[in-house]
Parts: structure tokens; C-alpha cells; sequence
């Protein structure tokens, strides 16, 4: 199981997970705070995060494209990448495969944080309870031929 956690710091406590991202085209790889979207498609890394890694937009490729939220409309650029998600019942590192979205304007008005969108969390079973403070992923993978649900493998170990 990932464990996470609820943020207290808005009007409305929020579910977060640590975890990591690679961006092998990029050469990085390292921490990042992720806030569960079930409203966000996909998974996006924020300026917070991305300061953190030492990206900026100019290292991100050139093509451009917006997205309409409840921020506004924002240029992000995409980019393949593997988002990495602790595994405390395993002891070990689980791995994403997904096209991340970065944002790529060099000003933030506020702190957005970086989100787990329905790109990683379609491919887990999903429990959050703000009553109990408790937020458990568990990944899954379905066999598109007879239906079965069996556990990814962890694939290796991250600092």
C-alpha cells in the first residue's frame, strides 16, 4: 500500500502522496509532493516541485499548449517521464509510466501544488477518508483477456 496523508492548511483538508518523478530527457530525477485530483486527467508538476528539481520552462520543449481550470488558462509543455510511489507493504518503489504536464510560465501568482491525476490514480484502488485522516493507494493491473487483477512487481529502489 502507498500511504498518504491529508494537508491541513486549507479550508478543507486535502489528500497528498510523496513521491518521486524521473525525466530521463531531462536527466532528473528527485522528490515531489503530489495532491490527488480525481479532476485533473493528468499528472502535472507544479513551480514548487519543479524549483525544487531545478526545472525551469526553458528547459522544456517547445511545444506549448493550455489548459482551462480553475486557475485560469496556463501554458504547460509535455514531457514522458515515471512517477515513483512508496510502497510501505513492499518495501519498495512503485513505477508510473506517463506523460507528465509541466508548467512552463516562469511567474506563479500562488502555490498551485502538483497533482496525481486520474493517469496514475485509474491504476489504483483508491481509499480516502478524511474522517480517519487516511489515504491508501494500491496499485493494480487488470489482464485486458480474462479480467484478472493481479499487483505490479516493484521494480527497484530509490535513494
Amino acid at each position: 500500500m502507498i500511504e498518504g496523508y491529508f494537508k491541513a492548511n486549507y479550508s478543507t483538508p486535502a489528500p497528498y502522496v510523496k513521491g518521486s518523478v524521473e525525466l530521463p530527457r531531462l536527466g532528473i530525477e528527485g522528490p515531489a509532493l503530489f495532491h490527488l485530483d480525481t479532476g485533473a486527467d493528468f499528472t502535472t508538476l507544479h513551480r514548487s516541485d519543479m524549483r525544487d528539481l531545478g526545472i525551469t520552462p526553458d528547459l522544456l520543449g517547445p511545444q506549448r499548449f493550455l489548459v482551462s481550470g480553475v486557475g485560469g488558462v496556463i501554458p504547460y509543455a509535455k514531457e514522458p517521464a515515471a512517477v515513483w510511489l512508496f510502497d510501505g507493504g513492499a518495501g519498495a518503489w512503485r513505477s508510473f509510466s506517463v506523460m507528465l504536464d509541466l508548467y512552463a510560465r516562469e511567474e506563479e501568482e500562488e502555490e498551485i501544488p502538483s497533482l496525481l491525476g486520474l493517469d496514475v490514480l485509474n491504476r489504483c484502488r483508491c481509499a480516502i477518508d478524511a474522517s480517519a485522516g487516511s489515504v491508501l493507494l494500491e496499485p493494480v493491473l487488470v489482464d485486458e483477456a480474462s479480467g484478472a487483477v493481479y499487483y505490479p512487481p516493484a521494480v527497484r529502489r530509490l535513494g
